[in-house]
């Protein structure tokens, strides 16, 4: 009886100690002592030795190791609406990972994306000539790329040795079309290795975050979807144009009291084509309840623009945070297709496309933690 009591208690006490961070609470706050903390949420806000399970995910953590699998809210960067992979998704089904040391952490994700496809879009999905370079092209029928699948993987390496300066690499690759497999999930393999044509759509991100004083955060990030010249790539603006995305903040953490309060300015920039492809399996979107949002930047593609707002982080687990958001949204959406003879405008991929509407949005939201 003795052994069974002291093994309960052990449980108990790895159950109530054990964390994840799932929120931006603890970059925030250290940005204030001058600490750069990952901005991959979650993330673990220690290493012990571990195994958690709650309502929606399992946790496993052992140092310098860690997995998490379940349904979560994830989110990659230091911005309100991230580049390549953001909280604009109302949550994901997959794999979070990592392993770090010495200053490096390398961290991994595998999510099954929610997707709804018309006869229409079945119809392109199978089409293997739809993709000038899919590796079916050559094919009679429909014999493209059409099982039900559609996967985003990311893998990135951050390097955080030096307290004030955290840089980042990353590089997406989304599988669709097919089901996925230990070539495509690899989390140490590289581009060349695991982009499978006709199957695949890629981003290269980066992204950094400088504290040059306690309390102030300069960051950024970066996104590549595509990168063509069109004055030496003959035949390439019928092809895949030149998607980029970048953004660039800026934060000041005040200690107030029982209080945090972190005003911030963020400048975004989406290219016309960004996210965009032929194969909707291909497209970096995710469907909830028969809405299909971006898996990046909230808003979509072809904008430019920047938002203004701030947090406040109470002691007594009350959040605040307002929002003032304003931009010039171009004609080209996710819903534009991606054959669109628009798309061999080259001046134009930069964007937004001509004709021009203004986008504004204010939000203030309310959390209480008990």
């Amino acid at each position: 009886m003795k052994k069974i009591s002291l093994l309960l208690f052990l449980i108990i006490t790895v159950f109530s100690f054990s964390e994840i961070v799932r929120e931006k609470d603890i970059l925030i706050k250290n940005i204030n002592q001058g600490i750069n903390f990952t901005n991959v949420t979650p993330y673990p806000s220690y290493f012990g030795n571990y195994f958690e399970v709650d309502d929606y995910t399992i946790h496993y953590n052992s140092k310098p190791f860690w997995i998490m699998y379940g349904k979560y809210t994830t989110d990659w960067g230091d911005f309100e609406r991230n580049l390549y992979l953001s909280d604009s998704l109302p949550y994901v089904v997959g794999l979070t990972g990592g392993f770090e040391n010495k200053g490096v952490k390398i961290i991994f994700g595998v999510y099954d994306l929610n997707f709804e496809l018309s006869n229409e879009e079945w119809l392109i999905q199978k089409t293997p000539g739809i993709d000038g370079n899919s590796d079916r092209r050559g094919l009679d029928g429909y014999k493209g790329y059409a099982e039900p699948y559609k996967t985003y993987i990311i893998h990135r390496i951050e390097f955080d040795s030096l307290q004030f300066l955290r840089v980042s690499f990353s590089e997406v690759n989304l599988v669709g079309g097919k089901i996925t497999d230990l070539v495509d999930v690899n989390p140490f393999g590289i581009l060349h290795n695991t982009y499978g044509e006709g199957y695949s759509n890629t981003i290269l991100g980066a992204d950094f975050s400088l504290i040059p004083i306690k309390k102030l955060q300069i960051y950024g990030q970066f996104a590549m979807d595509d990168f063509v010249v069109p004055d030496t790539e003959a035949g390439a603006t019928n092809y895949k144009p030149t998607s980029l995305a970048y953004a660039l903040g800026g934060r000041y953490v005040y200690r107030l009291d029982d209080y945090y309060l972190a005003p911030k300015f963020e400048y975004y920039k989406v290219y016309t084509w960004m996210y965009n492809r032929w194969q909707k399996l291909l497209k970096f979107t995710a469907e909830y309840d028969g809405v299909e949002i971006p898996v990046g930047f909230d808003y979509g593609n072809d904008m430019e623009g920047f938002l203004f707002g701030f947090d406040l982080l109470f002691d007594w687990n009350l959040k605040v945070k307002f929002l003032s958001e304003f931009y010039k949204k171009g004609a080209i959406d996710l819903n534009t297709s991606y054959s669109d003879e628009r798309k061999q405008d080259y001046e134009n991929w930069a964007g937004p496309y001509p004709p021009v509407s203004d986008f504004i949005k204010l939000s203030l939201h309310f959390e209480i933690n008990y």
